[in-house]
């Protein structure tokens, strides 16, 4: 990110003072650049929340973090799969609101009971 706004700055330095014309093309420039940064921003941003959530999930000794998927938009997670019990739920639930970052967590948990044919 500091290359581009270093490129950014060097072609302001090297071009001069821009015309009226060139000046709006400049404008609009710059915002398209203010917005690419600030979308990228929030992709890392919520790469990172979804990562740090997994990272819990796993280390959980009663949630078998493969089996929840977290998709993360803007700091809201969508919390998908199947698991046991509504207490395992709640649980799965608690380490998502609990995870820095988060800011909403909705649930799409399915409970599922096995039987113990079905334990693998």
């Amino acid at each position: 990110m500091r290359l581009l706004l270093i490129f950014i700055f060097t072609a302001f330095a090297l071009t001069g003072p821009a015309s009226g014309e060139e000046k709006g093309v400049m404008e609009k420039a710059g915002k398209a650049v203010d917005r690419g940064i600030e979308n990228t921003k929030e992709f890392f941003s919520d790469s990172s929340i979804t990562t740090r959530v997994k990272t819990r999930l796993l280390r959980d000794d009663y949630v078998s973090g493969f089996d929840i998927k977290i998709a993360t938009t803007e700091g809201s997670c969508s919390v998908k799969g199947e698991v046991e019990s509504e207490k395992l739920a709640r649980r799965v639930m608690g380490i998502v609101r609990a995870t820095k970052g988060v800011k909403n967590a909705r649930n799409h948990l399915v409970v599922v009971k096995r039987s113990l044919s079905t334990v693998k």
